[in-house]
């Protein structure tokens, strides 16, 4: 979905270090971060990690989108459209104009 430049033609890497953690997937030039969240994540423990790890990447300027794993594979289209107007979001915010609302931690939304 984000490979080659597919969506928006921004450049996403895969399993991206930065820091402590590893990334699902990274926007190199907007700071944007998508992780696909396995049940897992849906746990009293795993929704703490997962707080801990967004405030530390929020605190370094990045967005995260979160999605959970069965999006990906029942709703392709929705989850690229989602991740396509974070891109959108994110480069108006880069815009002169007028700044938009600032959001950087964003869930999906069925």
């Amino acid at each position: 979905m984000v490979r080659s430049r597919r969506c928006c033609g921004e450049k996403f890497r895969r399993e991206y270090v930065f820091g402590p953690f590893t990334l699902d997937f990274r926007c190199v030039e907007l700071k944007l971060v998508v992780e696909v969240d396995g049940s897992d994540h849906f746990s009293d423990e795993g929704i703490l990690y997962d707080r801990k790890r967004d405030a530390y990447l929020q605190k370094h300027g990045f967005r995260v989108l979160r999605i959970p794993g069965f999006a990906v594979l029942n709703e392709p289209g929705q989850v690229h459209g989602q991740i396509v107007e974070e891109i959108k979001l994110l480069r108006k915010e880069g815009d002169p104009s007028p700044p938009a609302p600032s959001m950087t931690l964003r869930y999906w939304h069925l």
